[in-house]
């Protein structure tokens, strides 16, 4: 007996009508091989601020794949929206952003933090004032990163003192970064940095002991705030 492989049915009609009375053929199904792809996002984790938006990458393999077809979905939508790949914050929290290939329905996924920096300074009583020279990674601070300093409240929770402004004196830029406490002293602050290049908020490697009136350098000494 001979043995053959066809796919579908109908060849096996077509078989029969061919060979008659003939030798004998005995089909066996063949099954479908299918391409299962994989999907590998270029982000682990983004940081943003509310109003920021990123284009996530997504990398389907194999390249022979004829379809790369894939889908974007988001646990929470209150917190970012997703277009196209395309995310978008709209309030301050944690949500994970997931992205399916349809050829296998192989998953990554990234997660997505999203703050709000909004700062009332006539909740305190004193001020100080910072003249400062930023970097981020070794790097001067560009235009679009932000600094806000941080106490603690009676509560003992994380308490904004403070955010930071760009500024320009001849061909040197700096930022002022004015203070606040209700302690004349010894209020201790730190400083966090959202740097809008890598879409990363960075804890700095400075704190200061807050004093009323105090003003920490000058235009032709900045003092040093450095994140990593």
């Amino acid at each position: 007996m001979k043995r053959i492989s066809f796919i579908h049915f109908s060849l096996l009609i077509s078989a029969a009508l061919l060979t008659g009375c003939g030798e004998l053929f005995e089909v066996e199904e063949v099954p479908e091989q299918t391409v299962v792809a994989d999907v590998e996002l270029g982000r682990r984790s983004v940081d943003l601020m509310t109003g920021d938006s990123y284009e996530l990458t997504a990398t389907i393999t194999p390249d022979s794949l004829i379809s790369k077809g894939i889908y974007w979905e988001v646990a929470d939508t209150n917190v970012v929206r997703i277009v196209d790949g395309t995310i978008t914050a709209k309030a301050p929290g944690e949500t994970t952003v997931k992205v399916t290939a349809l050829a296998g329905m192989k998953r990554d996924s990234c997660r997505v933090r999203v703050y709000h920096w909004n700062f009332d300074p006539y909740q305190f009583r004193y001020d100080m004032v910072i003249y400062a020279n930023v970097t981020v990674g070794g790097q001067p601070a560009e235009a679009g990163t932000m600094v806000a300093a941080f106490g603690h409240s009676e509560t003992g929770a994380p308490e904004m003192r403070g955010i930071g402004v760009m500024r320009q004196s001849a061909a040197r830029q700096y930022m002022q970064l004015r203070l606040y406490s209700n302690e004349a002293y010894g209020d201790e602050l730190t400083f966090r940095c959202y740097d809008r290049r890598r879409l990363l908020m960075v804890d700095g490697n400075t704190s200061v002991s807050f004093e009323e009136s105090a003003t920490l350098g000058t235009l032709s000494m900045l003092y040093n705030i450095a994140f990593d």
